[in-house]
């Protein structure tokens, strides 16, 4: 199923990726482990103002948190706020308002989910941290290479339909080459664009589930994609699709000022 996660308020996007079986909620890191302190400190969780957490994001600079527009379109910012610098949600450390939600005027959730990207900005900057720090980007000409290990991080579903951790969980993967994603969303007549990136582990059901859209995929510290949408959760057989960062560089230049 392709996941997204919208929860109550839309669709959280699955891996929060979407999952394609259209379950409206959103998937967590599946057969991960308890990230240590200081390991993800970029890390956010998005939450209504009730405390439940719906999607990732990532701390971008002092005013910005960046995530994925399918988690927010369509929502109002005082309805989301952003806790930060935290391992446990039940022990939240950083809590910020929202004062402006920028969705990608492109976001095309008809055509695979393309430009599946937003920033948040906060009423009140983060105060950077051992904690809570920014996230480094990637530059332009980055090359991520089939094989390489990548990162993604999140509080998503523990498994497809199971339930979400308290703890930041985190997991290992492989970047997919680029042409066996597009293969084999061909067959369900979903495209995977060059703005989007794939991993995932062709072994065990590793990776993000329900609940994890808009969080970190990095290489090397970098953040290379944002959880965007999938086939279910974790799939060996199928990667989860990643909004590809370093192809919006010119946006996020423009838009987190």
């Amino acid at each position: 199923m392709i996941f997204k996660l919208l929860f109550g308020f839309g669709l959280l996007a699955f891996s929060n990726a979407r999952v394609l079986e259209w379950n409206p909620l959103a998937p967590r890191i599946v057969n991960g482990e308890d990230a240590k302190s200081g390991e993800i400190p970029y890390q956010v969780s998005l939450q209504t103002t009730y405390n439940f957490h719906f999607c990732g994001g990532s701390v971008l600079n002092e005013n910005y948190v960046i995530t994925a527009a399918h988690c927010v379109v369509g929502q109002i910012a005082s309805g989301i706020k952003v806790v930060a610098g935290t391992l446990k949600l039940s022990n939240p450390k950083a809590t910020h308002k929202i004062q402006e939600i920028i969705v990608h005027k492109k976001y095309n959730p008809s055509n695979s989910w393309k430009n599946d990207i937003a920033l948040l900005k906060v009423k009140v900057p983060f105060n950077i941290s051992d904690e809570l720090k920014m996230i480094s980007l990637p530059k332009s000409n980055q090359i991520v290479s089939e094989n390489q290990k990548a990162v993604v991080s999140g509080w998503g579903n523990l498994r497809l339909g199971g339930s979400p951790p308290d703890h930041l969980q985190r997991v290992d993967l492989i970047i997919s080459a680029q042409e066996f994603c597009r293969s084999v969303y061909e067959s369900m007549g979903l495209s995977v664009h060059d703005s989007q990136i794939c991993a995932y582990d062709p072994v065990d059901e590793k990776g993000s589930c329900h609940g994890d859209s808009g969080g970190p995929l990095t290489v090397e510290g970098k953040l290379v994609g944002l959880v965007s949408w999938a086939n279910g959760c974790a799939k060996t057989e199928y990667p989860t699709v990643y909004t590809r960062v370093s192809e919006f560089l010119d946006w996020i230049k423009e838009n987190a000022v």
